[in-house]
């Protein structure tokens, strides 16, 4: 009987707000592929890591196989956890317990990205409705000072904003040919190209996605009701967690949320302003992922899609 280590995997990691939800829908369409019965596992994540995770590694690696419980031995298996960019254990643990795994990060030009984060802080209601964004950036900023690493979840994401310090660390662990990293912009532009990239890289058919209807989802909004949005976020959170082994429940409540979502959302939603920002924030902003770009760009061996 194969362990949790004979299996190939697809790890999809990254930062967050540059679509690793429509990533991890595209994917879980392909029929060589056998996603994880939800995203964001974070599995593999420390057990201090501010994030909450119904599975999380306690010295027992085979119950990861609990989230793969529908796939069969050829099936190339699939989970997506944005975070595991930014933790040194998950680096490590996935480097010892799957041996054959591939990983794709996903990355987004870090202001908009941090422009995208405000807004959904502002979502789910980590900040309040009059803070501007040129003091959310101060309290990122101010956040630098104190330890980063136990911040919640809205005031790291300047830090991690710098891909290359972290992923020089996953280059070194797992070498060149194991990485790939494409870019929220040119999967947003260029879908069908993105795909095909990285089917190639998982060595598996791109072909599925010549016809595929594309569509993007975990859109940012701005909600009307915050705390009923919050409310709604975290039913949804617990209901996944309570039905994702139970396909005879999970599948038609999935079924019946992509249905009643939108309306939901059209009901919760309104038009979004424009994001104000101060010259000075912004030459802030460009000075503080000056280096970190040109280290990235290095690394990768080619241009970024974006400049400062």
């Amino acid at each position: 009987m194969k362990s949790v280590g004979d299996y190939n995997y697809l790890i999809v990691g990254g930062t967050t707000k540059a679509a690793t939800t429509s990533l991890f829908a595209y994917l879980t369409d392909h029929p060589v592929i056998c996603a994880a019965t939800y995203k964001e596992t974070r599995f593999f994540l420390s057990s201090d890591y501010p994030l909450p995770s119904k599975y999380r590694y306690k010295g027992e690696v085979e119950a990861y196989a609990d989230l793969f419980p529908n796939c069969d031995e050829t099936q190339l298996r699939m989970e997506s956890t944005p975070d595991y960019l930014y933790c040194e254990k998950a680096r490590e643990r996935i480097a010892e317990f799957l041996p054959y795994a591939k990983i794709a990060f996903s990355l987004r030009e870090p202001i908009s990205r941090l422009i995208s984060w405000y807004r959904f802080a502002k979502q789910i209601g980590k900040l309040p409705e009059t803070l501007s964004f040129d003091a959310y950036v101060e309290l990122l900023f101010a956040a630098l000072e104190r330890d980063g690493g136990k911040e919640e979840q809205h005031l790291q994401t300047l830090r991690q904003g710098c891909y290359a310090i972290y992923l020089e660390r996953y280059f070194k662990q797992f070498g060149a040919t194991r990485i790939h990293v494409l870019f929220y912009e040119e999967l947003a532009a260029q879908p069908a190209k993105v795909m095909t990239d990285l089917c190639e890289f998982a060595g598996i058919d791109a072909g599925f996605y010549r016809d595929y209807a594309f569509k993007v989802t975990n859109r940012t909004e701005k909600m009307r009701n915050s705390g009923l949005h919050r409310k709604y976020r975290d039913f949804r959170f617990r209901l996944r967690q309570w039905t994702h082994d139970k396909p005879i429940i999970h599948n038609p409540l999935r079924t019946i949320r992509r249905t009643i979502e939108p309306l939901y959302l059209r009901l919760n939603t309104q038009v979004d302003q424009k994001i104000e920002m101060s010259e000075e924030t912004r030459h802030r902003l460009v000075d503080y992922y000056q280096c970190d770009i040109e280290a990235l760009s290095e690394l990768i061996g080619k241009p970024l899609p974006w400049k400062p």
